[in-house]
């Protein structure tokens, strides 16, 4: 999510902003291709050498190519002193490579003509693999205690992260990262805490409640300035990479209210419950779902222009009006600075999970909140080794140094030594304010760091004090503890666990694409009430149906029964 955020800021970052990231002397310009190729390291081989001696690397420096797929915010690894110190212990002296834009377009052209350095970080995806066979290394050979430890360790340990990087044929291609610090939702549902006191209001805690509170801050001059017109009681953000189900800001997460258990994002309408693959999309409890969000558009509650907004919009009217003024009551977002900005911040309070309560008593659904543990702190591709390497041993050995307790963290914080962050104990770590003042911290590691796009293993065990920041999304988030615990492994769908052969991910690419073309000309139109849902659902039900539907579920259920298997 932070690198998300990160990417939006880029174009509001200013000239000056950007030449506190790094020497600009040192940034070499892009080619036409965006690509960027750096000088050897300044270190001497011969310290690194004496550096390592006795280690693993036996004292010899061996000369390796890197290609990094950057954020546009990053400075070149040479200036990272925590990344000359991982070649340093591992004997090697990296030649790097940047590439900061239009890598998708770049990528297909080099890996047909096999064009690739001995070690790439972030730039590759699963399909990759199979698409241009031979061109990547297997590193299940590799990976051992001797050679690789902190591997052997995460996967000892977070068992997880194998599973995540074993092709379905039980090969090793790309190594993963976990990041364990990051909460287990991407999503807190806010409510301005000042309009309910204004207001005389509770919390409220159903959907009945819910309701009646929006009601309110619409009608009676929640904000206080003396225009009861200017609020807006809720808003959602559906453009969130153009997909209703994928956003997680979307007013899809209320289906947690009735017992649907959302997990990361990416699934499009698929869940587990009870070890079964369902797709809600078609479920009784979508009908529930869309009726009673109908019926808040209706009634004016709903922010009429959230169906179009982009991200950038949705982002900034939740920050108020020119003169400052909360001009939202409830919404979805990801922490409360980011989302309401340095003023606002103080107004929102995070909203539990609601519970169900239409035509129904409370409580008659299994009350659920997305958990998008897995995709907030795993995932796969963050490394890889070309089959060509005339070394392998030693790109093993540098890549295993990224898994380092004290590397990781650096990886996703920057370094100690670079002034990014503090060692407070032997497994302790503090978060340095940003060394740029006109940076928030969020934005700040991108510029230090690989972030969220580095080799990493930061261990549960680790202790980490966050920047403010993080600090206060993890707090916002203990009113979710409860509920998020409910979910057992057999109601946990993550998808990037699943193995799919290549006939299935080709069958699925065309189904699911028709499939999607029926739910997401839908859902608006019930919406905004140009379709009733009573008299049009069975007909849509039927359409989705038709399309593929059954053999969408077949093959995702064999593939998270063989990801249940591999987990026992």
């Amino acid at each position: 999510m932070k690198r998300v955020l990160a990417m939006l800021l880029v174009a509001a970052i200013s000239t000056a902003t950007l030449a506190g990231c790094g020497s600009q002397s040192n940034t070499p310009a892009a080619d036409t291709s965006g690509s960027e190729t750096a000088a050897d390291t300044e270190a001497d081989a011969d310290t690194k050498a004496d550096a390592n001696s006795g280690s693993e690397a036996g004292g010899e420096v061996v000369k390796l190519k890197a290609l990094a797929n950057l954020h546009p915010l990053t400075q070149d690894v040479e200036d990272m002193e925590w990344v000359a110190e991982m070649e340093a212990e591992a004997g090697v002296e990296i030649e790097w490579e940047y590439i900061r834009a239009d890598w998708d377009t770049v990528k297909p052209t080099r890996f047909a003509a096999g064009d690739i350095p001995d070690i790439i970080i972030n730039g590759t995806v699963e399909a990759d693999y199979t698409k241009y066979n031979g061109l990547f290394l297997d590193m299940t050979s590799y990976i051992n205690e001797e050679l690789t430890p902190n591997i052997v360790t995460m996967f000892e340990e977070e068992p997880e992260t194998k599973v995540l990087a074993t092709t379905l044929e039980g090969k090793i291609y790309c190594l993963p990262k976990f990041q364990g610090k990051w909460p287990a939702t991407n999503t807190v549902m806010f409510i301005n805490q000042n309009w309910l006191d204004n207001l005389g209001l509770e919390m409220p805690t159903t959907f009945t409640e819910l309701k009646d509170v929006l009601m309110a801050f619409k009608e009676q001059d929640a904000n206080g300035n003396g225009d009861p017109n200017d609020e807006i009681p809720f808003d959602f953000n559906a453009d969130f990479d153009n997909a209703w189900f994928n956003s997680a800001y979307s007013l899809t997460n209320l289906m947690g209210a009735m017992g649907v258990q959302l997990t990361d994002w990416g699934t499009d309408s698929y869940f587990a419950e009870d070890g079964e693959i369902k797709c809600y999309a078609v479920d009784e409890r979508y009908k529930l779902f869309m009726k009673y969000v109908a019926d808040l558009y209706a009634n004016g509650l709903i922010n009429t222009n959230a169906i179009t907004n982009d991200y950038s919009a949705f982002q900034s009217l939740s920050r108020g009006n020119e003169a400052g003024e909360a001009i939202v009551g409830c919404v979805f977002g990801w922490e409360e600075t980011d989302k309401f900005g340095p003023v606002l911040y103080e107004q929102y309070k995070p909203l539990p999970a609601l519970d169900y309560d239409i035509d129904c008593e409370p409580g008659t659904y299994d009350t659920r909140w997305r958990n998008d543990y897995t995709g907030l702190n795993m995932s796969n591709n963050r490394a890889v080794v070309n089959a060509n390497c005339k070394n392998p041993e030693a790109a093993m050995r540098f890549l295993d140094r990224f898994y380092d307790q004290t590397h990781s963290v650096e990886g996703l914080f920057g370094g100690v030594t670079d002034g990014n962050l503090e060692v407070t104990g032997e497994n302790s770590y503090k978060v340095l304010p940003p060394q740029n003042e006109d940076m928030d911290a969020g934005t700040w590691k991108w510029t230090s760091s690989f972030a969220d796009n580095s080799p990493m293993y930061i261990r549960r065990s680790s202790e980490v004090e966050m920047a403010e920041d993080m600090q206060f999304a993890l707090e916002e988030r203990k009113v979710y503890d409860d509920v998020i615990a409910k979910a057992s492994v057999s109601d946990t769908y993550p998808q990037m666990f699943m193995k799919y052969t290549e006939e299935d991910q080709n069958t699925m690419a065309v189904i699911q694409a028709n499939i999607n073309t029926f739910i997401d000309n839908q859902w608006s139109l019930w919406l905004t009430g140009e379709q009733d849902i009573d008299s049009t659902w069975d007909t849509y039900v039927q359409n989705v149906y038709d399309t593929g539907l059954e053999d969408i579920l077949k093959i995702r259920q064999a593939a998270f029964d063989e990801y249940l298997k591999n987990l026992e």
